[in-house]
């Protein structure tokens, strides 16, 4: 006579919390984001601001709950905070069938089922329903600090406007990082950044970016770079991106000061009789060595001297180089520490982080940010100019509301170690 005995259900542990063998919370966050850029593609398929939570719910004929989980799902990149708030199937139905109606492609509603069914998956072998799984995410990433930080933050934001008279939607950067094509020891950068629905509250000139290259103890270096849509008078005019800034031709002098040049916006009229975007862009050649004998690394910064409601800090690494992880992210004290750009510092001067950066999905779809319609469009533009498909880059962003001023964001990543042979 036999028995049969029923063995448990094998367990392993992610992030010190434990889910089914074979579903991870890494499997859920990659499905979320594919989903995520799917809807917002839909969104913007069928002309519709994911913004805008009544407006949106009005124009596609659905009811508000439901389109403000599906706006929180497209403007919420952190899926600690808003992936247990994706719409269930029948919910997500009635939103594919809204977008048909209004025009929206067939390969685009299959593309968005698909990464849907794709979502619901990883969530069924995971946590297998929506309320575990919001437990899980708390335990992912510390959500809680996150929202008692940007509490926090927000306070300063709304004090620092009426102090420095100047504030802005959005503030981003997005780096390009590239194998040079006239020397492959070397890598070329990608660069642009600039503010979305900058205005004054104050009629002063403001500088909106800042521009130097430093080696890792502290010394400022030359470097060699060409603007990606060259025209206008002086260096200033010359490195606004005409096609993504409104006005495409703002007025803006170059000033060198203490190492760096200084990128000033005249003075002008304020509210939103002067609201401005404004948009830098530069090829920089033969930046860094792309490998090294000792640790050393290759970074990134962006000098937040502007009170601003949200700041984005996309990188893009080459797959030829070796640089497997999420490039890190620092948030450096810039009013203890003002005029320190020496690496070894970087630990001390530090100021706390609860945002994560998160892995992009692969290709342009992958880009999509709903704050900023016409972003893809210009990753797009930026691939085309530097001549290197998207296809060949992997991307990760960062993102985090309110960020203090008077501090630099700096996102780097390891330099690997001459081939060998």
């Amino acid at each position: 006579m036999s028995s049969a005995t029923t063995e448990p259900k094998v367990r392993e542990l992610v992030d010190g919390v434990q889910v089914g063998k074979g579903a991870t919370l890494e499997s859920v966050i990659t499905a979320f984001h594919r989903a995520r850029a799917e809807v917002a593609g839909l969104f913007a398929v069928v002309g519709v601001d994911p913004t805008k939570t009544r407006e949106s719910a009005r124009e596609l004929g659905i009811n508000r709950g439901l389109t403000w989980r599906l706006t929180r799902m497209v403007q919420e990149s952190n899926p600690t905070l808003a992936a247990s708030d994706v719409p269930g199937v029948q919910s997500m139905a009635k939103f594919l069938d809204a977008c048909r109606q209004r025009g929206a492609p067939e390969s685009a509603i299959d593309s968005a089922q698909a990464a849907l069914n794709e979502f619901e998956s990883a969530l069924a072998a995971c946590s297998g329903d929506r309320k575990t799984l919001a437990m899980l995410m708390a335990n992912h990433g510390d959500a809680k600090a996150t929202a008692e930080a940007e509490k926090v933050r927000r306070k300063l934001f709304e004090g620092a406007c009426g102090v420095w008279g100047v504030q802005a939607r959005v503030r981003f950067v997005t780096v390009f990082v590239f194998p040079s094509p006239d020397d492959p020891t070397t890598m070329d950068a990608g660069h642009v950044n600039g503010f979305v629905g900058f205005r004054r509250l104050r009629p002063q000139a403001v500088p909106l970016s800042y521009e130097a290259v430093h080696k890792s103890t502290g010394e400022a270096i030359k470097f060699t770079k060409e603007p990606l849509d060259p025209a206008g008078p002086g260096e200033g005019r010359a490195q606004v991106y005409k096609r993504f800034s409104n006005p495409a031709e703002p007025d803006i002098q170059m000033v060198e000061s203490g190492g760096y040049r200084r990128f000033e916006l005249a003075s002008g009229p304020v509210g939103n009789e002067g609201l401005t975007t404004c948009v830098f862009g530069t090829r920089l050649r033969r930046l860094y060595d792309r490998y090294s004998e000792s640790p050393e690394t290759a970074g990134f910064m962006v000098l937040l001297n502007i009170p601003v409601e949200r700041v984005m800090f996309d990188l893009f690494i080459h797959k030829d180089i070796d640089a497997p992880e999420i490039p890190r992210t620092l948030l450096l004290d810039r009013l203890l520490f003002p005029h320190v750009n020496n690496e070894a510092d970087f630990t001390r001067q530090s100021l706390p982080l609860a945002e994560r950066p998160q892995r992009l999905p692969a290709g342009i779809e992958g880009t999509l940010c709903p704050y900023m319609s016409w972003y893809s469009s210009m990753i797009s533009d930026v691939a085309a100019k530097i001549d290197v498909p998207i296809e060949q880059f992997t991307g990760s962003r960062f993102e985090m509301m309110y960020p203090p001023i008077t501090a630099t964001l700096r996102r780097e990543f390891n330099l690997a170690c001459p081939p060998r042979g």
